[in-house]
């Protein structure tokens, strides 16, 4: 009776409901503009000992990817000022880019919530969008 009562309470012990979540901005996002355009994914790494940083981006603009590079100002543990991901690539001919302001992570690190946004679509033209989220890949 010892054993049934033991292992019951070890199966409850177990559920799925005790998976631990995200807790930080560590991690592969990406995201892709209403019109499907532009696609940008991206790593935000580091840790407690090290600054954040954005590595390992990329950029797709109407189906074409490129070498991209990314730009932050004011990086922090949940929240980003800005973030500019632009193509560098002569492949892509324009120097498209998206550029997020304000950026900040949900309560469980799913997603980032952007205030605005840009991104040139087509060449010159500039978008604007407003809240915006970021996704986990």
């Amino acid at each position: 009776m010892i054993l049934i009562a033991v292992l019951l309470f070890a199966g409850i012990g177990c559920s799925e409901d005790d998976e631990v979540g995200f807790t930080s901005l560590l991690g592969s996002w990406t995201y892709t503009t209403p019109d499907n355009k532009i696609v940008v994914t991206f790593d935000i790494t580091g840790g407690s000992t090290e600054l954040l940083a954005i590595q390992n981006q990329t950029i797709v603009v109407d189906g074409i990817e490129g070498v991209a590079v990314a730009f932050t100002e004011e990086i922090l543990e949940t929240t980003i000022g800005r973030l500019r991901i632009n193509a560098n690539d002569a492949t892509l001919t324009y120097p498209f880019s998206i550029d997020f302001n304000n950026l900040s992570a949900n309560n469980d690190f799913t997603e980032i919530n952007v205030e605005t946004a840009t991104y040139t679509w087509p060449w010159p033209t500039i978008n604007n969008l407003e809240n915006i989220q970021i996704v986990r890949k």
